[in-house]
C-alpha cells in the first residue's frame, strides 16, 4: 500500500484527537457509525481518504461541537488536495519517486494517462528514461541518482503484463516528436511503443497533429481508478482527491480519447515519427 501523504496523516491525527477527547475507543466509534473497525483505524492513520459525510458521522458519533466539526471539514478539504513542488518531491533523488509510483500503480486496477510531450514512464526504454532523469537532475538541482532511478522506473513496467489491470494511454502526436534524447534513443523508444501497443492490457491512442482540441492540452495527468488524479506541472505535482475534481479530469480524458486514433492508425503515426529520426 502506498504511504499516506502528510496532509491525510495530519487529518487522521485530528480525527483521533476528537475521538480521544470524547473518551471513546476506535471500536466504539465503529459501533456508533456502523463502520468496520478497520475503517476507523485507516482513517486515523491516513490510509483511507474520508468524505464529508464520514466527517459528519464522526462528529455525531463523538458528540463533537460545531467548532470541531467545522475544523475537521476544513482540514479534510485541505487533505484532499496535495501540492508538492518537484524540488521537494525529488529531494532524495529520482529513485524514491519511482518506488512511490510503483506502490501507487500496484494499488490501482485502472490507470488512465494523458501526456502531451513526454512519453509515460511505464512505456519508456532505459535510454529514454535516462535522458528524462538527467534533465530533471539539471533542472531541479537534485541528487544525481539517475542510474538507480532508471532501474526503478523499468521495474515498474511489469504491471503492464498483469491481466487483471487495464492501462489507457492517450498521447498527443507531438510527444512522438519531442526530442528528449538522441536519434538512436528516440527510434528505439518509438519501437518500444509499437511493442507496448500489442500488450492486451494496454490501450494506446494518439491524437494526430491537426486535430481540433476543444480543451488545450496544457499538461500531463494520470487518473488512478476513480480514487485520485495526479496533475504534473513544470513547478509541482498536484494530487486531487475531491470527486468533482477527479470527474473534471475524467471528462477531459474521455474528450482527448475520442480525438485519438488507435490500432493500425497509431502504428502509422509512430512509424512516420520513426522516419524523422532516421538520420
Amino acid at each position: 500500500m502506498a504511504k499516506p501523504h502528510d496532509a491525510l496523516r495530519v487529518f487522521g491525527l485530528q480525527l483521533r484527537q476528537v475521538r480521544e477527547d470524547a473518551g471513546l475507543t476506535g471500536r466504539a466509534v465503529a459501533d456508533r457509525t456502523g463502520w468496520p473497525h478497520s475503517k476507523v483505524s485507516k482513517l486515523e492513520r491516513g490510509q483511507q481518504t474520508a468524505t464529508a459525510s464520514d466527517v459528519d458521522a464522526w462528529v455525531q458519533a463523538t458528540g463533537a461541537g460545531d467548532d470541531d466539526a467545522e475544523r475537521l471539514q476544513v482540514a479534510l478539504r485541505k487533505a484532499r488536495i496535495e501540492y508538492t513542488e518537484w524540488r521537494q518531491r525529488l529531494s532524495t533523488g529520482t529513485r524514491a519517486r519511482q518506488v512511490q509510483r510503483r506502490e501507487a500503480e500496484a494499488d490501482a486496477t485502472l490507470i488512465r494517462a494523458f501526456e502531451p510531450g513526454v512519453l509515460p514512464g511505464l512505456l519508456q526504454t532505459a535510454d529514454y528514461a535516462r535522458a528524462v532523469f538527467q534533465g530533471l537532475v539539471s533542472t531541479y538541482d537534485i541528487s544525481d541518482d539517475v542510474e538507480d532511478g532508471v532501474r526503478a522506473r523499468l521495474s515498474r513496467q511489469d504491471v503492464l503484463l498483469q491481466p487483471h489491470r487495464r492501462y489507457h494511454f492517450v498521447l498527443a502526436e507531438t510527444a512522438l516528436y519531442c526530442r528528449i534524447a538522441d536519434s538512436a534513443t528516440m527510434r528505439a523508444q518509438l519501437e518500444r511503443l509499437l511493442a507496448v501497443a500489442r500488450i492486451p492490457t494496454v490501450d494506446l491512442a494518439v491524437v494526430p497533429l491537426g486535430a481540433r482540441w476543444p480543451v488545450g492540452p496544457l499538461n500531463g495527468f494520470w487518473i488512478f481508478d476513480r480514487d485520485y488524479a495526479l496533475v504534473e506541472t513544470l513547478g509541482a505535482e498536484l494530487t486531487l482527491r475531491e470527486p468533482h475534481e477527479i470527474a473534471v479530469y475524467e471528462r477531459i480524458f474521455e474528450t482527448f480519447s475520442r480525438l485519438a486514433v488507435r490500432g493500425s492508425a497509431v502504428s502509422d503515426l509512430i512509424l512516420g515519427a520513426t522516419r524523422r529520426y532516421a538520420g
